[in-house]
């Protein structure tokens, strides 16, 4: 196995371990699932914090859905349908996410360690990264409508990702099911059928 592979096996690994362990998560179970030896995982990453700041980025990069969501849109061509499918994912991806990263925020600060490694104030980098690949994502989500839009394909993208992340989680009992999303982002970003 090359060190990159190994890389990434450990990083399959970790996320669903950190989803139903969280930050309590041991080496040993991480090398176990990982079918590793318990010291490669410390010639891979210098330490567990910086295993748990990868186990972060590799989880919320969208890169690992890509190809089912293309998949998505080429077997869909009814916006309504494209927005509905696309918001089950999103809250899927959103929910997976911010259970990983609770739980690496729970270790650093339990560890010591500042939540970002000493760069410039604001989020990471690779949650700047993230949420650019995801909005071109959503953006090819609407670029075939675009002539029959009020909004930029981009500028729907903000909308729909605002929308589903803005409604989901909290436990407020204010979730907006995908029909719900689809209803009011396909009902918002067209324009009217006499104008179409």
């Amino acid at each position: 196995m090359s060190p990159e592979d190994r890389r990434q096996a450990i990083l399959d690994a970790v996320v669903p371990l950190l989803i139903e362990h969280g930050a309590d998560l041991t080496t040993r179970l991480i090398a176990e699932a990982a079918g590793v030896a318990e010291g490669t995982i410390f010639r891979v990453f210098a330490d567990k914090t910086e295993l748990m700041r990868a186990a972060a980025e590799e989880a919320i990069s969208p890169a690992h859905g890509r190809a089912d969501f293309e998949a998505m849109l080429a077997a869909n061509d009814d916006l309504h349908e494209r927005v509905r499918l696309a918001s089950v994912a999103l809250k899927i991806q959103l929910h997976r996410t911010m259970r990983v990263m609770f739980a690496v925020r729970s270790h650093l600060m339990k560890h010591g360690e500042p939540p970002t490694s000493g760069g410039p104030p604001g989020p990471p980098q690779f949650v700047i990264r993230a949420n650019k690949e995801l909005l071109a994502m959503l953006t090819d989500l609407f670029a075939p409508y675009a002539d029959r839009m009020r909004l930029s394909p981009d500028r729907a993208a903000v909308v729909f990702r605002s929308l589903v992340f803005g409604s989901a989680g909290m436990d407020l009992d204010a979730d907006l099911t995908p029909d719900q999303i689809a209803d009011v982002i396909v009902g918002g970003v067209m324009l009217p059928e006499e104008n179409a």
